[in-house]
């Protein structure tokens, strides 16, 4: 993938970084929201990698296992160009709304995501979608 890409120097629009602290008084995700947060496979695919991962992920490691599961190859042998949608998508979509709802916690400038404070809420839906899906590898 395309350094300059990777490292946010490729797109125009800025994204929406996660809060610096999530807001308490909001109350938890309705399991419509949760619904909604695992109705997309790259959405989950990066909910599962990051309750792998011991520590947060550099958002090039993240590209690279969500397009690695998708196409269930190797990430060697996936395209550039199917990485270069999976980041485009994951950063200008998805991890904004996962950010928004508490999922992941996304540093734009570091490119680091996270485990959000809410990411628990999911993990019992996200158990019976991985656990169905043949291409994670986990």
């Amino acid at each position: 993938m395309n350094n300059d890409l990777a490292e946010g120097n490729g797109g125009s629009s800025p994204t929406t970084p996660s809060p610096d602290e999530p807001d308490f008084d909001v109350p938890p995700l309705s399991q419509d929201n949760v619904f909604d947060a695992l109705s997309s496979k790259r959405s989950r695919y990066v909910l599962v990698a990051l309750r792998e991962a011991d520590d947060p992920l550099d958002l090039r490691e993240l590209v690279d296992t969500v397009a690695a599961w998708e196409t269930d190859k190797p990430i060697d042998l996936v395209s550039e160009e199917h990485c270069k949608r999976v980041f485009t998508s994951l950063r200008h979509s998805q991890l904004p709304k996962l950010a928004m709802m508490g999922l992941v916690e996304y540093d734009d400038e570091e490119s680091v995501v996270s485990r959000g404070p809410y990411a628990e809420q999911t993990d019992a839906y996200l158990d019976i979608a991985a656990s169905r899906d043949e291409s994670i590898d986990v």
